[in-house]
C-alpha cells in the first residue's frame, strides 16, 4: 500500500473498517492539524466534523463563547463545563486562538513545517533485477519511496503547502506534485484556494472529498456528514482531487456561494473503435509510473470540472438548505457498458446536481440529500440522529441508489464501493452504561436491485450486524470487545476482536489484540503485542504479531504504527510472524528524526507478492527514515 502522509493522532484506529475509510478518517485529522480551528471563529459544523468533541462539549463551547464574546487565550477553554485538562492535552495541536479580525498580511502566529521521508524494501523485488528471457520489463527508477512536504501557516488567514512524491521504481521525486495557496478573510470573499482542493458538500452524493467515516460503531457520526465547502489538498494520494481555483462568497448572513473550476490530466487506458476513434477503457488511479507501459497511461485523458454550492440559512429558523451542481467533461468517451454494467453512465460529459438539507427537529438532527445525474440516474440519502438521554443515542440512515447513478466524487454510506445499484437501511445505537463503559451497535440491511460484479441474479440482499463493548479507566487502561457478522451473497463472515491498552507511570503503554475471522469452513486469527515507551526526547514502539489464515478471505486488518505523521493499516493474511520497531528522537524544539524497521516472515510460501513486486523468499523487510523541521 502506498504510504500516505497522515496524522497519527491519539485516537484509536479500529480494525473492522476498510482501509480506504481509515485513511480518509486520519486524513481528516491531518487536515485539522495543518489548518487548526480558530476558537474565536470556528463554526458548529467544523467542530462536529473534526470528531474531536462530543455533542455536549460542542454545546458548552458555543454557549460559553456567546457569553464572553471572544477568547484571549487557549487556556480559557478549561473553564468551560465538560472541558478538562485531559481533553485540552489531546486537542491542543488542533486549535489556535487568533483575533477575530486580524490583518491578513501580517505574519502573526506563523508555523512552518518541512518533512522528508524515504522508505524501501531490503529484499530485491523482481522489478529491480536484470531482465531475463521470459520478460524484459523492469522498473526504470530506484527502489526508494520518497516524499518531501512543506506546509506553512503564515497567519490566521494565509496558508500554503506543497508536496513532491515518488514511488519505488519511479525516476524522479517530482513524479507527483501537489500544492495550494489558501486565503481567508472576513469580507465578502471568505476563502480562495489556488491549486489543489476537494469539496465536502451535503451528504456526499455529489461531492465528498476528505473525511468519510463509512459504517462504524460510532453510528451517529457514520450517518451524518457536514458541509465543509472547499478544503485545501496536499496529500500523496494521486486521485480524487481537483486542481484550479475554489472560492467562497458570503453574500449575506444567510446566503453563501461557493464556486470552483478545475482542469486536470488523468491517467487512463484507451482503445480504438471501428471508426478509428479513441475511447476510454478504464481510469488508472494507482499513480504508478514505473515501467514504459505505466508511463504510457500518464495524462492520457483531460478533465474539466466546474460547480457551485449555494447554502441558504433562513433567519431565525435552524434550517440549512443547499443546492449543488457540478458539470464535468472529459476528452475521452466512455462507451456503453455490457452485462451488469449496461445501466451505468456512458459518454464524455456529466451534469450532477442535488438538493440537501439539515434541520434539528427538537433533539433530532435530520439531514438528507437527493441527487440526480444528467443521464437519468438518481441517489437518495435521508438520516436522523438523536440523544434520547445522556446515556442513549439513536440514529438511522436510509439510502436508495439507482443502477445508473454516477458522480466522480460521490461517497455516501454504502455497502458497494460506489453509490449505485443499492437500497439499504442502517440503524445504530449507543448506550453509556456508566462513566467507564459504553455499548455501541448497528444493524444494516442492504439489497442490490440489479446484477453486480460476479452476481448475475437481481435483488440479492444481505445483513451486517456489529456490537462493541468498550471500557476505560481514566489515564490507566482502556479496551473493547467487538463482534461483527456479515451475510452477503449467501456467505457468512464472522469477526471477533479483543483489544486492551494498559499504561504504567505514563511512560509505558502495553497493547494487546486478538482477532479471529470465520468464513464458511475457513478460520483465521491474529495475535499481536505492542509495547510503547515515551520518555522526554526519545520514544520507541515495538510489535510482535502472529497471523494464521487459510486465505485472504479471512484476513484481519490492524493498525500498524509508523514514523510520526504516517501509518499503515495492512491486511494480516497467511501464516507468518511480523516484528516491528519504531524509534523517534526530538533533536531540539524544531527538528525531529525517526526510523522504522518492520519484517514479516512467512511459513506458508516461498514467494511474496506477484508480478514485478514479487520477492523470491519467505521474508520481507521494510525500512523507513524521516526528518522533520517545524518552526514557530
Amino acid at each position: 500500500m502506498k504510504t500516505i502522509i497522515l496524522l497519527l493522532s491519539t485516537f484509536t484506529c479500529f480494525a473492522q473498517i476498510s482501509l480506504q475509510e481509515e485513511e480518509e478518517k486520519l486524513s481528516s485529522f491531518d487536515y485539522f492539524l495543518a489548518n487548526p480551528l480558530n476558537i474565536n471563529l470556528v463554526s458548529e459544523t467544523e467542530l462536529q466534523s473534526s470528531l474531536l468533541f462530543s455533542p455536549e462539549q460542542i454545546n458548552s463551547f458555543l454557549a460559553f463563547r456567546a457569553q464572553i464574546g471572544a477568547f484571549q487565550s487557549i487556556l480559557e477553554l478549561q473553564t468551560i463545563p465538560g472541558w478538562d485538562l485531559d481533553l485540552l492535552r489531546r486537542i491542543q495541536d488542533y486549535l489556535v486562538c487568533n483575533p477575530i479580525q486580524p490583518n491578513w498580511w501580517k505574519p502573526n502566529s506563523s508555523t512552518h513545517q518541512i518533512l522528508f521521508k524515504t522508505d524501501w524494501t531490503a529484499e530485491t523485488k523482481k522489478g529491480f533485477t536484470d531482465p531475463d528471457l521470459r520478460s524484459k520489463t523492469r522498473y526504470m527508477g530506484d527502489r526508494t519511496n520518497q516524499t518531501l512536504r512543506y506546509r506553512g501557516q503564515l497567519n490566521a488567514n494565509l496558508r500554503l503547502g506543497f508536496l513532491l512524491q515518488k514511488d519505488a521504481g519511479e525516476k524522479d521525486l517530482s513524479d507527483f506534485s501537489s500544492g495550494f495557496l489558501e486565503i481567508k478573510s472576513t469580507g465578502i470573499v471568505e476563502k480562495i484556494i489556488l491549486g489543489d482542493f476537494v469539496n465536502q458538500w451535503g451528504q456526499g452524493l455529489v461531492q465528498s472529498g476528505g473525511f468519510s467515516l463509512g459504517k462504524s460503531f460510532e453510528s451517529i457520526k457514520a450517518t451524518q456528514k457536514f458541509n465543509l465547502g472547499g478544503l485545501a489538498y496536499s496529500s500523496s494520494v494521486e486521485y480524487g482531487y481537483y486542481r484550479g481555483i475554489n472560492t467562497t462568497l458570503k453574500m449575506t448572513e444567510y446566503v453563501r456561494i461557493q464556486a470552483f473550476f478545475s482542469y486536470r490530466n488523468l491517467d487512463a487506458t484507451t482503445g480504438i473503435d471501428s471508426l478509428g476513434t479513441q475511447y476510454l477503457r478504464s481510469r488508472v488511479e494507482d499513480g504508478f509510473h514505473r515501467t514504459s507501459s505505466e508511463i504510457s497511461h500518464r495524462n492520457a485523458m483531460q478533465e474539466k470540472t466546474g460547480g457551485t454550492n449555494l447554502v441558504y440559512s433562513p433567519f431565525k429558523i435552524p434550517l440549512v438548505i443547499q443546492f449543488n451542481t457540478v458539470l464535468t467533461s472529459w476528452s475521452l468517451t466512455k462507451p456503453i457498458g455490457t452485462g451488469y454494467k449496461q445501466p451505468e453512465w456512458s459518454g464524455n460529459e456529466l451534469l450532477n446536481y442535488s438538493l440537501s438539507f439539515q434541520y434539528p427537529l427538537r433533539n433530532i438532527r435530520l439531514v438528507g440529500e437527493f441527487a440526480y445525474a444528467s443521464h437519468g440516474g438518481y441517489a437518495i440519502i435521508q438520516s436522523g440522529a438523536t440523544s434520547l438521554s445522556k446515556k442513549l443515542d439513536l440514529s438511522y440512515l436510509f439510502r436508495n441508489y439507482s443502477a445508473g447513478y454516477f458522480s466522480p466524487k460521490s461517497n455516501g454510506l454504502s455497502e458497494n464501493s460506489e453509490n449505485l445499484n443499492e437500497m439499504g437501511l442502517f440503524l445504530g445505537a449507543g448506550y453509556q452504561i456508566n462513566k467507564r463503559m459504553k455499548l455501541s451497535s448497528y444493524v444494516d440491511y442492504f439489497r442490490f436491485p440489479g446484477p453486480k460484479y460476479q452476481v448475475i441474479e437481481p435483488n440479492t440482499s444481505g445483513w451486517e450486524v456489529l456490537s462493541r463493548l468498550q471500557w476505560e479507566k481514566r489515564h490507566i487502561a482502556r479496551g473493547f470487545i467487538q463482534g461483527k457478522w456479515t451475510r452477503k451473497e449467501a456467505k457468512d463472515l464472522l469477526q471477533i476482536s479483543l483489544d486492551g491498552h494498559y499504561v504504567i507511570q505514563k511512560s509505558w503503554d502495553f497493547h494487546i489484540r486478538a482477532m479471529a475471522s470465520k468464513l464458511g469452513s475457513e478460520f483465521g486469527y491474529l495475535l499481536l503485542q505492542d509495547i510503547k515507551w515515551d520518555q522526554g526526547k526519545w520514544s520507541w514502539q515495538s510489535r510482535v504479531a502472529y497471523m494464521n489464515t487459510p486465505s485472504y478471505d479471512t484476513r484481519n486488518y490492524a493498525y500498524e504504527p509508523g514514523v510520526p505523521y504516517s501509518f499503515l493499516l495492512p491486511a494480516y493474511a497467511g501464516k507468518a510472524f511480523k516484528t516491528m520497531l519504531v524509534i523517534s528522537y526530538q533533536w531540539n524544539r524544531e527538528m525531529s528524526i525517526a526510523a522504522k524497521w518492520a519484517r514479516i516472515q512467512y511459513q506458508d510460501r516461498t514467494e511474496i507478492g506477484s508480478g514485478l513486486d514479487a520477492i523470491d523468499g519467505q521474508t520481507k523487510t521494510d525500512i523507513t527514515l524521516q526528518i522533520s523541521y517545524k518552526m514557530h
